[in-house]
């Protein structure tokens, strides 16, 4: 699945795993309604993933972080 990066407030880094990159834009909505075009400008496709994450479905809802 594809690994995003988002900042908010800025320089703050957040993570994220969705398996599209419209489902990680519709949890930044649903999560930051009211400024939701700032913190769509600073979502990025990373190559590598950092340790700690969310993973979000298709609509864009949080999953449980698999068992390792």
């Amino acid at each position: 699945m594809p690994k995003f990066r988002y900042e908010f407030p800025p320089m703050e880094a957040h993570f994220l795993e969705a398996p599209t990159a419209e489902a990680a834009v519709r949890f930044l909505r649903r999560t930051y309604p009211h400024n939701s075009e700032a913190v769509l400008t600073t979502l990025r496709e990373l190559p590598r993933w950092p340790e700690f994450w969310k993973i979000v479905d298709h609509q864009g809802l949080v999953l449980p972080r698999p068992a390792d």
